[in-house]
């Protein structure tokens, strides 16, 4: 049998109380499975370039805010083109006071979604901007 190490970790109280309501309330067998679950999840969307590779599956996501800077969804939507070979789906959708949320589905490589990520990072309006990886073909997750 495979001993596995044993890390002692110290929570506030508050923050250990989140901690076992989200186990409870997504059925995780315990603060081990949750903790793991967590620190995969944040090494993936963290620092992607150490554990994505082959083709990946994914969502990205901006907020932008068109009444702050009016040419900024237009210039999202010229970037997704650019993209357009990776790009499986995209959906554009206004919210209230001015704000819209672009979401993209991807297939591609890492460094493809490096460029196209990057692109967008430099778009003067993006307020918020997230890559959810899904799935890897040929990769470690």
């Amino acid at each position: 049998m495979r001993r596995v190490p044993i890390v002692s970790l110290s929570l506030p109280e508050p923050l250990l109380e989140k901690v076992d309501y989200f186990i409870r309330r997504y059925g995780y067998t315990g603060r081990s499975e949750f903790v793991r679950d967590a620190i995969r999840e944040y090494i993936a969307s963290r620092f992607p370039e150490e554990s994505l590779g082959g083709v990946i599956y994914g969502i990205i996501v901006a907020l932008t805010n068109h009444e702050a800077k009016p040419s900024v969804d237009q210039k999202v939507i010229d970037t997704i083109h650019a993209h357009q070979t990776m790009i499986k789906s995209f959906y554009h959708q206004l919210l209230k006071d001015g704000w819209c949320l672009n979401i993209a589905i991807i297939e591609s490589s890492w460094r493809d979604v490096q460029a196209l990520l990057k692109s967008l990072r430099k778009i003067k309006g993006v307020d918020d901007l997230k890559f959810i990886p899904l799935k890897v073909d040929g990769g470690v997750t």
